[in-house]
């Protein structure tokens, strides 16, 4: 006769080991991958939040002090600069000190839908400005502005008659892919 001894079994197998030693390098090699990625996009929302701050005193003190203020991108200092008269406010872009990003800021003139702007003999529906206007009856020049840092980048378009974001502006358009 045979005896079945039923021997509990304590541990993991090397097989067991080896899949979780396996997982842990694929899931900390991803996170290391997407590290530089991630940090880069922080620093695009530092850009973008620096931006609306300078719209915003932009807007306000044109309205408030009954003054055209203008708003300009100082790529060498990098930072968005209002202007009014003589007096310069500046809203520095101070990104993480351990990366050297490279920061564009875009302002274009949108033309009035269906109508195009001719220039050097080329009809254009939009161009590279330097300046965009905010004015004291609350409205501001038709533009839309492009922030980047690396390759991560965002658009807005404004709104002329109210000087903020245009939400979904071609809402009912097909985009052509």
């Amino acid at each position: 006769m045979r005896r079945v001894i039923n021997v509990s079994r304590s541990g993991f197998t090397l097989f067991e080991i080896l899949l979780v030693l396996a997982l842990i390098g694929l899931l900390s090699s991803l996170f290391v991958l997407n590290i530089g990625s991630l940090l880069r996009d922080g620093e695009l929302e530092t850009l973008e939040r620096e931006y609306w701050r300078a719209v915003e005193s932009a807007r306000a003190g044109a309205v408030f002090k009954q003054q055209a203020h203008f708003l300009e991108w100082d790529a060498d200092e990098s930072q968005f600069l209002v202007k009014a008269g003589s007096s310069v406010e500046s809203f520095p872009v101070s990104l993480d000190s351990s990366g050297n990003y490279e920061i564009d800021v875009l302002f274009e003139e949108v033309a009035a839908e269906n109508s195009y702007l001719l220039i050097r003999g080329e009809l254009v529906a939009v161009r590279e400005i330097v300046t965009v206007g905010f004015f004291p009856d609350g409205t501001c020049s038709p533009y839309t502005v492009s922030l980047q840092v690396e390759d991560f980048v965002t658009r807005f378009q404004m709104d002329p008659w109210t000087g903020v974001e245009l939400v979904n502006p071609h809402s009912g358009e097909e985009s052509a892919i």
